[in-house]
């Protein structure tokens, strides 16, 4: 092998050494494509209406369940499921989207995971019992989580690093309205013209995404034959990360439903095996795999492990909030679904104008680290002022918390997505993503178990949050069970936002490890640009 010539020993080390050159440049010369402003626009309203669809159907039912549960017969157990299928269903299809979208292409996999969205959608919207809608939300949820996952990986893949921040921006705004409005419509729905239009109202959204998403969208990617993708995919990898979540937040799911004790040996096995499996998955991954499903490398430097750890703990308090909150309205205060719904507008307004103002933000600045910080001190602020909530209706308290609290969530729904990608492979984008989408899914899948299973170590022994809940619609002796079971009730909320205060808090000793990457000028960046031609000529020379 012949010496490097001193041309060609400077370019080398420009190239590996420069710390200013965005990823796509240094480390895989990405050039994103280009679009007409309409064609851009038109896309992202098309991708962000699919992330809407998705986002929506996790909480528009969350005020719709009891009537759903009466009119379908549904045992206390299924109607539990009826959220965690949904879930659980999203939560372990984000590997298997990411992956088969490197090897049949980014635009027909987006398309599969809204057509099986949408028939998700139509099942549920027709289901004669509760087995039937579970069925539907297995299927609704194995769409979005493609939907979700795709969503992120397209925009990468469209956009240059240094615009992402506004694009990611927008799926915040649109992740947190569609999660704060589903209550408010679910309760409309069922008080207007019947639950059923919680599912039904997808279709037609969901069609025109699709068709738009067919004609318009357009990203090349390399990828593998289909033959040889589907034998390099890591199969065993995927069976075990999918068995060993289900089984564990299966076995989560029927403690906390009071199904099975927590010492049955049901409950006992499931949680046991699924995380040995789930350990066995990260060995599999770290040692065996050749392509494994969630690379390693992508955790190897501090920022990246930071920015996960800050994103995961984000989604498991800020499901808790969208969650608990109307059920602190409705059980404590005694306020209609309707109405728990609206008074969530406090954290709505907030959260959902924070992510444009932190895209704006970090475009101008390039700073992100400042953002992290700011977002994770006011959500720990806002959550431990949920502590000092009363049984009493304090108004005040009730909107300015919130609003505090939705400051904070709504600055870190991209901000730590925007951090990690700072130090990503372009090649190693859509693995991440996929590992980034599953992980902050698997965490909102446990919040809600987490925060349930906290409450019901507070109330009498045999009752649950879906018993009591029950209990107050039918009208039959209500009351006496509103007031023995509300200072319980009330102790266990505090005891639950107790912990997410604590979460985070750890949320804001991640940051200290998350580094900035200063910004880089003009002329920096004309000449990380010219690299790859630098390089070409050199190739050139030295054939």
């Amino acid at each position: 092998m012949s010496a490097k010539t001193p041309i060609e020993k400077a370019a080398t080390e420009e190239l590996s050494d420069n710390p200013l050159a965005p990823v796509e440049t240094r480390m895989s010369d990405y050039v994103p494509p280009v679009m007409s402003t309409l064609q851009r626009r038109v896309i992202m309203v098309s991708l962000c209406l699919t992330l809407f669809l998705g986002a929506l159907d996790v909480t528009i039912i969350s005020t719709a369940l009891p009537t759903i549960a009466r009119e379908l017969g549904m045992t206390s157990q299924q109607y539990a499921w009826i959220s965690s299928a949904f879930t659980l269903a999203n939560t372990t299809s984000t590997p298997v989207w990411a992956k088969a979208s490197d090897i049949f292409g980014r635009r027909g996999i987006v398309i599969a995971s809204a057509v099986a969205f949408m028939a998700g959608s139509l099942i549920c919207a027709l289901a004669r019992d509760g087995t039937m809608l579970i069925g539907g939300r297995v299927v609704q949820g194995l769409g979005s989580g493609g939907s979700l996952v795709m969503v992120t990986i397209i925009i990468g893949d469209l956009f240059a690093l240094k615009d992402r921040a506004k694009y990611y921006g927008l799926t915040g705004i649109v992740w947190g309205i569609a999660s704060a409005v589903g209550p408010v419509l679910g309760g409309v729905f069922v008080q207007t013209i019947g639950w059923r239009w919680c599912f039904y109202i997808n279709l037609p959204f969901d069609g025109l995404a699709i068709v738009v998403l067919f004609f318009v969208l357009k990203v090349e990617v390399e990828r593998e034959p289909v033959m040889q993708g589907l034998r390099t995919l890591d199969w065993t990898g995927l069976v075990l990360i999918i068995a060993g979540s289900i089984l564990f937040l299966y076995g989560l799911e029927v403690g906390a439903t009071n199904a099975k004790p927590w010492s049955a040996p049901i409950v006992v096995c499931m949680m046991t095996i699924g995380l040995a499996l789930l350990v066995v998955f990260m060995v599999w991954e770290a040692r065996f795999a050749a392509k494994p499903v969630i690379p390693g490398r992508i955790f190897s430097k501090a920022t990246n492990m930071a920015a996960f750890v800050l994103a995961c703990l984000h989604s498991l308090c800020f499901i808790s909030f969208d969650f608990f909150l109307p059920l602190y309205s409705q059980v404590i205060l005694g306020l209609s679904p309707l109405i728990s719904g609206v008074t969530l507008f406090a954290l709505i307004v907030p959260l959902s104008c924070m992510p444009v103002v932190g895209s704006i933000f970090i475009r101008k600045t390039g700073n992100y680290v400042f953002l992290c910080y700011l977002g994770a001190t006011l959500m720990t602020l806002g959550s431990g002022l949920f502590i000092s909530f009363k049984t009493e209706r304090e108004w005040s308290k009730i909107i300015t918390f919130q609003v505090i609290t939705g400051i904070g969530a709504g600055l870190l729904f991209q901000t730590p997505l925007i951090a990690l990608q700072n130090f990503l492979h372009q090649a190693d984008m859509a693995a991440a993503m996929s590992a980034y989408n599953f992980l902050r899914n698997l965490c909102t899948s446990i919040s809600v178990v987490i925060g349930s299973v906290l409450i019901q170590h507070s109330l009498p022994a045999g009752s649950s949050i879906t018993s009591l809940h029950s209990t107050q619609e039918t009208g039959a002796g209500h009351e006496t069970v509103k007031i023995v079971s509300k200072k319980q009730y009330m102790t266990g909320l505090r005891n639950m936002w107790i912990f997410y205060t604590a979460i985070c808090g750890i949320m804001l000793a991640a940051c200290v490890f998350i580094k900035q990457k200063r910004k880089v000028d003009k002329a920096e960046e004309a000449s990380v640009e010219s690299e790859p031609e630098k390089r070409k000529s050199i190739e050139e020379a030295t054939a």
